[in-house]
């Protein structure tokens, strides 16, 4: 199967005169694939793995609403318990594999699916308008945008490479290894060709054409 950036025509099939294949069969280009739980889409230059937030806060919403429901036949419904519930029955499904499409969705400037779940469900527990702001919100309850959370299971999670490539033995140290020799051989590859497209002449720099 074959995920690549823009995708060809971009609904996952091929572009005229284009194959791929391995051991003499061919490839399929796919537009999504579902994979530990989590629906890759073509990547995209802008949005990289950000798709797969979009299919989380689906199935988060329906954690929460199921959670909720349970929670009022069950008489929790203090807003200290909802918390608490959504912390432990929905955040980690709104979470979930945040250390692969967290980067991207944290450089977004918009506010992301997943977290307009979470303040959706503040907003609510607390039994206020749309008109208020979610820092409002989050602020009465005391707590913090889920990208805060994102931002230390990425910290964590890039402390476990770099400590896997001291390890010889472990196939993650091989990969994140090899991951770093790939990405800088494509900026040595880059400077170099950014280099040749200059040339100097009397101390201005003009642009090759």
């Amino acid at each position: 199967m074959i995920m690549r950036p823009g995708g060809g025509s971009g609904n996952g099939k091929l572009a005229a005169g284009e194959s791929f294949e391995y051991a003499g069969l061919p490839l399929e280009v796919a537009s999504s694939t579902k994979y530990l739980g989590l629906t890759f889409s073509q990547l995209s230059k802008q949005h990289g793995f950000a798709s797969c937030a979009d299919v989380l806060a689906k199935a988060g919403r329906q954690a929460m609403f199921a959670m909720r429901r349970r929670a009022w036949e069950l008489g929790a419904c203090l807003v200290e318990q909802q918390c608490m519930l959504f912390d432990v029955f929905v955040k980690p499904v709104l979470s979930y594999g945040c250390e692969l499409w967290g980067v991207d969705v944290l450089l977004r400037p918009d506010c992301s699916s997943v977290e307009r779940v979470h303040r959706w469900f503040c907003r609510r527990v607390q039994g206020l308008p749309k008109q208020v702001t979610a820092a409002i919100s989050l602020a009465e309850l005391g707590r913090q945008p889920l990208q805060s959370f994102w931002i230390q299971q990425l910290v964590r999670f890039w402390n476990r490479l770099q400590n896997s490539a001291a390890d010889e033995d472990r196939v993650l140290g091989w990969a994140f290894k090899d991951n770093l020799e790939g990405q800088r051989s494509k900026v040595t590859e880059r400077i170099r060709s950014q280099r040749g497209s200059y040339t100097r002449f009397g101390g201005v720099r003009h642009g090759s054409r």
